[in-house]
Order: C-alpha cells, then sequence, then structure tokens
C-alpha cells in the first residue's frame, strides 16, 4: 500500500469489519427520526459505521437544501443518503453506484420506505448513465489514496489513488443545474489526495466547509476529524 501505517491500520480495521453479511439495523438520525430495519447488503459499506452516518445527520438538518429539488446520491452503497433526501422533500432522487450489490441493497431499501415514486436507481460508473441536471449532488467518495484490494469488493469504497475524484469534478458541473451544488464529506485521517477540499480548487470550485467535528463515538470505525463540504462552480 502507498499509505502511512496510520492510514493502513484504518483501512485494515475499516475492510476487516465490512466482512459482514446481509444485516439490518437501526439508524437514529436524531431525537425524531430514525430508519428502523435498515437493509446492509454483503459487499456494501455500512453506513451507521462511517462517515455516511454523519453525513445522512447534517443532511437532515439542512433538508431546505433539497427539499422539491433533483438531487443525486452518488455511489449510493445502501442508499442511506438518498433515503433521507427522498423522506424528507427532495422532488427526485437518482441513486447511482457502479455495484450491483449497492444497487440491490438500494432497492431494497427504497422499496422498504416507500419511496419508489421519488426515486430512479442506476447502476453506472458515475454519471455514464445519467441524463438529469440535479440541484445537489451528493458523494461520499473512496477517502484513501491507494489501489482497492484484489478479491475485497467493498474496498472500492474506501480507497482509490485520486481519479475518481478527478473525473468526478471534472464532469460534474456538466450535471449541474445552474445553481446547483455538490455536498461531499471527508475523513481527515486519509491525508489530501481525495480532500474535496484540496482537489476542488483545482476543478474551479469554490468549496465551503459546512460541518467539522472530531469523532470519537464507540460505534464508529472512523474515529478522527471528519467534514463536510459544499463544492459550487465558481
Amino acid at each position: 500500500m502507498a499509505l502511512n501505517e496510520a492510514q493502513r491500520k484504518q483501512v485494515e480495521l475499516q475492510i476487516r469489519e465490512h466482512h459482514h453479511t446481509r444485516y439490518e439495523v437501526d439508524i437514529q438520525l436524531s431525537n425524531q427520526e430514525s430508519l428502523k430495519g435498515f437493509a446492509v447488503h454483503r459487499n456494501v459499506m455500512r453506513p451507521e459505521k462511517m462517515a455516511s452516518l454523519f453525513l445522512a445527520k447534517w443532511l437532515l438538518k439542512n433538508k431546505r437544501l433539497f427539499k422539491g429539488k433533483t438531487t443525486v446520491d452518488m455511489g449510493c452503497g445502501a442508499g442511506i443518503q438518498g433515503i433521507v433526501m427522498a423522506k424528507h422533500g427532495a422532488k427526485k432522487v437518482i441513486f447511482s453506484d457502479i455495484s450491483t450489490e449497492a444497487v440491490s441493497n438500494t432497492k431494497e431499501n427504497v422499496e422498504k420506505f416507500g419511496l419508489r415514486k421519488e426515486s430512479q436507481i442506476i447502476q453506472g460508473n458515475l454519471f455514464e448513465k445519467i441524463k438529469d441536471k440535479a440541484d445537489i449532488i451528493v458523494f461520499n467518495h473512496p477517502f484513501f489514496a491507494d489501489e482497492p484490494i484484489k478479491d475485497e469488493p467493498v474496498s472500492m469504497t474506501m480507497l482509490n489513488r485520486g481519479d475518481l475524484i478527478s473525473r468526478f469534478l471534472e464532469d460534474s458541473r456538466k450535471f449541474l443545474t445552474k445553481k446547483g451544488i455538490i455536498i461531499m464529506p471527508f475523513f481527515h485521517l486519509a491525508g489530501e489526495k481525495n480532500n474535496p477540499a484540496i482537489q476542488g480548487p483545482k476543478y474551479g470550485y469554490r468549496v465551503i466547509e459546512k460541518f467539522r467535528e472530531t469523532i470519537q463515538h464507540e460505534s464508529t470505525l472512523q474515529k478522527g476529524e471528519i467534514s463536510i463540504y459544499q463544492l459550487q462552480p465558481e
């Protein structure tokens, strides 16, 4: 691996904890809101233990951003970000993931939470099968700068040398409305290569940090500083 020792240990921890079979979990998003019986399939990232959870909570608190709008949950995994947006006022949510397991997982959760009307689910590589322009694109991208691990499918959600965020930032402006924005989280232990705050300006985006917190919750696998960024074309 091209990772430093702390990064390598973190990725190894995450990989070990993702050797799971299909399960269901109640995900608490706020004092009033939970996703009961949220399904997580084999080879799909565990949203309740990763930065995904803090992004979902942040979206719920900031639902005015997507209410009545067309949104994309890019790299949707189990679908938690798009489920939150669809449940709380988005006009349309386009879920997209390259993984067949993730697409199947999202379909199950969309059905479970009664969100078929608001949802479109696509299997594709980034924007290749998306036709609509979106007001908001949410992308919980791979944080750590290294190649995915052979025979570990879920490692694609955690590891990328930097070409994925580059392609995403280069292509995304063609799929944003005039005032469209991108929302991306980041786990700072991962370094600069996949950090939206570092990479965004290189592709002509103004980046605003909307959230930063040092996470030390017992249940999370990603302990340390996590940010959520808003990116807008300049």
